[in-house]
């Protein structure tokens, strides 16, 4: 049973580059909120009963985000979720409008240099980088790939930064998010943080609320 802090957004959408950790942590998530989980590239596949390479190299990435236009639309009954979606899934306007219907769209965001660190570890599974003969190539399409979404990418509803924090501390970050979502106070200071406009007295940071770690007590 869904935790009852969980039910106030029907799913939970995490975007993001390629690399930024999107299944690693919505699998602990949905874990750790009684969801379920569904990975979206996996989803293409198992519709498709092609691979991800596969459909790149058979219709090209045009092809490829034209089919994933589609496929997206069949999450539109899924409730109690939470779906890791591609890097490239929600950049178009319309795919971005879809996916806050679904629930709360939460960006994980990482340094670049981390990013492609590792794609470059792994590129032979990533279409977009496998013709990367060096760590320096891989970059420079990462920096692309960033400029290029950013603008959408900024359009989620929470960003989080993973750069330097642990998963559990994510997870506990996220969870206390959903936990207030109905305070508007609350959620406007998520706002301002968001924006960089921190309010130095705001009484939501830290060191003026303890955060319980205990899942029990979450």
């Amino acid at each position: 049973m869904t935790k009852y802090w969980a039910k106030r957004f029907r799913n939970i959408i995490l975007t993001g580059m390629p690399a930024t950790g999107k299944s690693l942590f919505g699998k602990i998530y949905a874990q750790h909120s009684e969801r379920f989980f569904l990975d979206f590239d996996q989803f293409i596949e198992s519709t498709t009963k092609k691979t991800i390479p596969q459909i790149f190299e058979q219709e090209g990435e045009e092809g490829f985000r034209a089919l994933e236009d589609k496929i997206l639309l069949k999450l539109e009954r899924r409730h109690n979720f939470v779906i890791a979606m591609g890097g490239g899934t929600l950049i178009k306007p319309e795919n971005i409008a879809f996916a806050r219907k679904l629930g709360l769209i939460v960006l994980l965001d990482l340094a670049p240099s981390e990013i492609a660190n590792r794609i470059f570890a792994q590129k032979e599974t990533r279409p977009m980088f496998s013709k990367c003969n060096s760590l320096e190539e891989t970059q420079i399409i990462v920096n692309e790939l960033i400029e290029k979404r950013s603008s959408a990418y900024e359009q989620a509803d929470v960003i989080i930064d993973t750069t330097y924090n642990t998963i559990d501390s994510l997870k506990l970050h996220l969870a206390l998010i959903e936990r207030r979502a109905g305070n508007r106070e609350y959620m406007q200071d998520v706002y301002n943080i968001i924006n960089k406009r921190v309010k130095p007295q705001s009484k939501w940071t830290e060191k003026e609320e303890d955060v319980v770690v205990d899942d029990a007590t979450i």
